[in-house]
């Protein structure tokens, strides 16, 4: 479950890069991190024992909370909210295909 869900997250990253400038559909991108949010976050509460990778997931379920909050209402990326969002997502993105393999 924690390999799809990251790959779903991958794969909503692969198709919505930050660039310097232009419009980008945050909210798009913020309704579907949300969504694997709780699909991870279900996981979590419904494992017995340690989880695999459990680095990584913490990780990744930051990044993703955190832009959750931070571009919560918005529907394009303020320019003031630009590098610190590319950077949150860079980093989401790369745990993602981390926890895909």
């Amino acid at each position: 479950m924690i390999a799809e869900s990251a790959r779903r997250v991958a794969i909503l990253l692969d198709a919505n890069p930050v660039r310097g400038s232009g419009s980008y559909p945050i909210g798009d991108v913020v309704r579907g991190l949300d969504a694997e949010l709780a699909v991870l976050r279900g996981v979590v509460a419904e494992s017995p024992g340690p989880l695999a990778a459990a680095e990584q997931l913490a990780l990744l379920m930051m990044c993703l909370q955190h832009i959750v909050v931070l571009c919560h209402g918005y529907e394009e990326l303020p320019d003031d909210l630009r590098v610190q969002a590319r950077r949150e997502l860079s980093t989401a993105h790369q745990t993602a295909r981390k926890l895909a393999r």
